[in-house]
């Protein structure tokens, strides 16, 4: 009873795009099929602490640790066997969005929890594929998860960044590896997610296609 999405690469077009046309991009690319969602249940999304998979995400928590509990959460709600447990899966990446930042970047008519149920919601989808190379122990994560372009604001406070992950196609097909890429800001002095996709110019972190 999966997730699982089509057009795995299709959010590759986001990168190098704005965080807003990429949060736009979540929007239209993936939301034609929730046009009605009476049928699901729309979170009103807080930025909050939370601890999850024994993590607690509070405001000293790193990027690489909220994107370690994100990737766990999407394994989790990949491979939910129950309507339950899928639920349960997402409303721990509903606890790691950027609430407040993805609601500013809104260029729609939307509501504010639909606009972002609609984000949240296809992050899964996005990256389903390769659920089965997210790593679900934080020794391991840790290794793999790099920062990169951390952008401040004028008093030098961070403000965004960007979390990159090297992943295999379950094919094994080397040449199939791509670069994820999980956009985060910095909202209410905590590290959330606003976004994520693929870097389509490169198979592997530090080094182009």
């Amino acid at each position: 009873m999966s997730r699982n999405g089509t057009g795995v690469r299709s959010f590759g077009a986001a990168f190098g795009l704005s965080v807003t046309a990429a949060v736009v991009m979540a929007v239209w690319c993936g939301c034609s099929g929730d046009a009605r969602l009476a049928d699901k249940k729309v979170r009103s999304a807080t930025v909050r602490s939370a601890t999850h998979y024994g993590v607690t995400l509070d405001q000293q928590a790193t990027p690489e640790q909220v994107a370690f509990v994100l990737l766990r959460a999407i394994r989790d709600d990949v491979s939910a066997e129950s309507k339950q447990d899928r639920e349960t899966a997402l409303d721990v990446q509903f606890d790691l969005c950027a609430a407040n930042a993805i609601q500013k970047k809104n260029p729609t008519t939307m509501p504010r929890d639909e606009f972002i149920h609609n984000v949240v919601y296809h992050w899964a989808p996005t990256v389903s594929h390769y659920v089965s190379d997210f790593d679900t122990e934080w020794e391991k994560a840790s290794a793999r998860l790099v920062r990169a372009k951390l952008t401040t604001d004028s008093k030098g406070n961070p403000e965004e960044c960007e979390v990159l992950m090297e992943l295999s196609d379950p094919s094994g097909n080397p040449n199939a590896r791509v670069v994820m890429v999980i956009w985060m800001a910095r909202d209410e002095g905590y590290w959330r997610v606003m976004h994520l996709g693929f870097d389509p110019t490169r198979r592997s972190i530090g080094n182009s296609t």
